[in-house]
C-alpha cells in the first residue's frame, strides 16, 4: 500500500524554482502525496506566483490520481519555522522535507517510500525503519563543481552494537545524517514526541532533529536505519537565499550543535562514546576549516574565524618579540 507522504517546501523569494521543483514532483511515478508550500514572508512575488500555479493545478487537476498541493503563508521567521508549520499542517504518514531551490530524482519519493516500508507488517521489532537515507548530488553554483556523495556502504548496526554508538560512529563516518532533505522519517512519530526544529537556531539545525527524531524512533522501536546508495537528491549551494554559508563561518555555532550530539551520547558517555564524540569533534574541527577556506571572505578574516586564531597570534607574537 502507498502511504501518503507530505512533502514540506519552505519558500523565500523562490517562488519560481519553487513552482519548477513541484512540476517534477507531480510528473514522478508517486502519486499519493501532500506538497505543502511554506511561503516565509517573501519580499518578492513569490507567494503570488505560488498562488495562482496552485490556483490553476486544483482547476486542471481537481485531486483526482494527482497529489494535492495546499499553500500556506507566514511573517518571515526562518526556515525552522516553517518546516514547523508544514508538520502542523501534514496529514501523511510519512514526511520529507525539501528545500525550494534544490532538486530531486523523480524516483526519490518512490523509492525512499518503498525502502521506510518494507519490513512493516513483520513482527520483529528490530527490523522496523525509522530513517531513510539517500545519496546525494551535490553542486556548487559558483564554481560549477558537481560532485556524488554519500554513496559509499556503510557498516550498518551489528547485533551487539548499541543504538545510540551506532548512530555517533555513523556522525563521524561522514555527513549524510546531518541534512534533513535526503531523508524520509515517520510523521507519526514526529507528532507523537511533538518534535519540531529549533527556531533559535540559524546552523545545523538538522543535526538536532535528526539526533531527537532518532532518540524518539528508538524509543518506539524504530531504529533501523536504511540507506539508498544513489545520488536521489539534488542540492545546490551557494543559491542567492542560502544562509549556510554564513553560519557555517563561525566556530561557536559548530561548538553549540556539539553539545546537542553530546547530550544524544547521554549524561555518563561510555569510553567508546567518549571516543566516537572526539572523532566527531575532530571531523567538524576539519569541516569548518574547510567553509572558512572555501569563504570569500579576507586572509585576515578567515584567520579570525578558526577556532586557532588566538593561539597562532600568541605564536607570532613570541617569535616576533624574539
Amino acid at each position: 500500500m502507498d502511504e501518503k507522504i507530505s512533502i514540506v517546501i519552505p519558500v523565500y523569494n523562490t517562488g519560481k524554482a519553487a513552482v519548477k521543483l513541484v512540476l517534477s514532483i507531480i510528473k514522478g511515478p508517486y502519486k499519493n502525496l501532500e506538497i505543502l508550500i511554506i511561503d516565509d514572508g517573501s519580499t518578492d512575488d513569490s507567494y503570488l506566483y505560488i498562488k495562482e500555479f496552485v490556483r490553476q493545478y486544483s482547476l486542471k487537476f481537481n485531486g483526482k490520481n494527482s497529489p494535492s498541493i495546499k499553500l500556506f503563508h507566514q511573517e518571515n521567521s526562518g526556515v525552522s519555522a516553517a518546516r514547523n508549520l508544514g508538520i502542523e499542517k501534514s496529514t501523511g504518514k510519512l514526511i520529507t522535507f525539501t528545500d525550494s531551490d534544490d532538486k530531486v530524482d523523480k524516483n526519490f519519493y518512490q523509492k525512499l517510500h518503498d525502502t521506510i516500508v518494507k519490513y512493516d507488517g513483520l513482527n520483529s521489532k528490530d527490523l522496523k525503519v525509522g530513517l531513510v537515507v539517500s545519496g546525494v548530488r551535490y553542486e556548487r553554483l559558483g564554481t560549477k563543481h558537481k560532485k556524488n556523495i554519500y554513496l559509499k556502504e556503510v557498516k550498518l548496526r551489528q547485533p551487539d552494537e548499541d543504538f545510540y554508538d551506532f548512530v555517533l560512529r555513523l556522525m563521524y563516518t561522514d555527513g549524510r545524517l546531518y541534512a534533513v532533505s535526503n531523508k524520509m522519517y515517520r510523521n507519526d512519530i514526529i507528532k507523537h514526541f511533538d518534535l519540531r526544529f529549533d527556531e533559535t537556531m540559524s546552523f545545523a539545525e538538522d543535526v538536532k532533529f535528526n539526533l531527537n527524531y532518532l532518540n524518539y524512533a528508538n524509543r518506539v522501536h524504530y531504529s533501523r536505519i536504511e540507506f539508498i546508495l544513489e545520488p536521489l537528491y539534488h542540492y545546490f549551494y551557494g543559491t542567492p537565499t542560502s544562509i549556510v554559508g554564513d553560519s557555517s563561518l563561525s566556530w561557536g555555532n559548530w561548538l553549540k550543535s556539539f553539545k546537542d550530539v553530546e547530550k544524544f551520547a547521554g549524561k555518563k558517555p561510555s569510553k567508546k562514546k567518549q571516543q566516537y564524540l572526539k572523532r566527531v569533534l575532530s571531523r567538524w574541527k576539519v569541516s569548518h576549516a574547510l567553509a572558512v577556506a572555501r569563504s570569500k571572505q579576507s586572509f585576515g578574516h578567515k584567520l579570525q574565524h578558526t577556532p586557532f586564531f588566538k593561539l597562532i597570534v600568541a605564536e607570532i607574537i613570541v617569535k616576533f618579540r624574539r
